[in-house]
């Protein structure tokens, strides 16, 4: 056995769920790019049958999906208290992924109804610590277009209907990543759905994982704030031996695909929201990073102002993240589920050996 640092190559399991194979990501054989013009609904259809539903199925799919976009007065009763601790949006996340599991009857709690459940129960930790009043569901409007009215209060239009599928769609799922590879883990016990989700939010938790949209908009906001060159603010934390958040990606070397796509929303989102400035100041980053560093942008650096032009806190951005990925999360966890595989790697052990005790 040969031991390899972070499993970095390691093929550590089987999926048909999605790829970055060649530095391309596809779910379930079908390009991103293409994919970023579907639904939301749509797409995850697709990631928990490996195939894209008919017209019918969709329809059914969806009113199904936003239908049990509701808490259990429960539930509601005590994110109430939870969500105005002053810890993190994501150690309340954490919490109330658990709650979601403890909370009436959620024994035969399916992927369905703990998705919808999840994105109404971001939504409502959002709305609480801003002592915003929750908002119910319009069953006239799909499962994206919902969340988003939920968590701001706003109908949606089409244009940004259109844009905010397509972020959460980009956000759906990333193959074997740390918190859905954490999710897989517990599933391979035959854990509960909850307990996989809670695992897997407690993953995302963490800042080598999640974390890095906020931090990229917190370097935005400090070169704004400080009306600094960003050149200059470059060239500090460069001296600091700084990381410059939101750039570079283990797998893709020659660009996130995904990045790409959020460019062209974070641009429009920018300029329809007065917040050019930030723009501005990332594509100046972004061609210092890509000419001195050859670092090209990664998907947490342009969602970042794309978040902030919704009008949400920084500190709910990875929150936001989780909602997207509960549906690959989910994916995941069925399929480890259908495998019947005990997940339990060895390790290889460097204290010390042939010790004794003596009396």
């Amino acid at each position: 056995m040969s031991y390899v640092k972070g499993l970095a190559g390691i093929v550590a399991g089987q999926t048909k769920i999605s790829s970055t194979d060649n530095q391309r990501l596809t779910y379930a054989g079908y390009p991103i790019e293409e994919l970023a013009q579907k639904t939301f609904e749509e797409v995850v259809f697709l990631l928990w049958n490996t195939r894209l539903p008919d017209q019918d199925e969709l329809l059914r799919f969806r009113n199904d999906l936003v239908s049990k976009m509701v808490l259990p007065a429960e539930t509601i009763r005590l994110l109430s208290y939870i969500a105005r601790e002053p810890q993190h949006p994501m150690s309340i996340l954490r919490t109330t992924t658990s709650l979601l599991g403890t909370t009436n009857d959620v024994e035969h709690d399916e992927p369905p109804k703990i998705l919808s459940k999840m994105l109404t129960a971001i939504a409502a930790i959002v709305r609480i610590r801003d002592d915003d009043p929750l908002i119910d569901l319009d069953p006239t409007l799909g499962v994206a277009d919902n969340f988003l009215y939920m968590l701001t209060g706003k109908r949606p239009n089409a244009e940004l209907s259109g844009m905010f599928n397509t972020v959460m769609i980009l956000h759906a799922d990333h193959e074997f990543n740390a918190s859905t590879f954490t999710a897989r883990v517990v599933s391979s016990t035959f854990s509960d759905y909850y307990s996989c989700l809670t695992a897997a939010v407690c993953a995302l938790k963490g800042p080598l994982h999640g974390g890095a949209n906020e931090r990229v908009f917190e370097m935005l906001s400090i070169i704004v704030e400080n009306e600094m060159d960003p050149l200059s603010f470059v060239a500090e934390q460069a001296h600091a031996k700084r990381k410059i958040m939101g750039f570079g990606h283990r797998i893709y070397k020659n660009g996130d695909p995904r990045a790409f796509i959020l460019k062209e929303i974070a641009a429009k989102l920018a300029e329809e929201t007065n917040n050019q400035k930030y723009f501005e100041i990332q594509q100046q980053l972004a061609d210092y990073m890509l000419k001195n560093k050859q670092l090209h942008p990664n998907v947490d650096y342009y969602t970042a102002l794309i978040y902030h032009c919704l009008g949400l806190k920084k500190e709910t951005f990875t929150m936001i993240f989780a909602a997207c990925r509960t549906a690959g999360w989910l994916a995941h966890v069925m399929e480890q589920r259908s495998q019947k595989c005990l997940i339990r790697p060895n390790s290889e052990y460097i204290g010390p050996k042939e010790r004794h005790c003596v009396r």
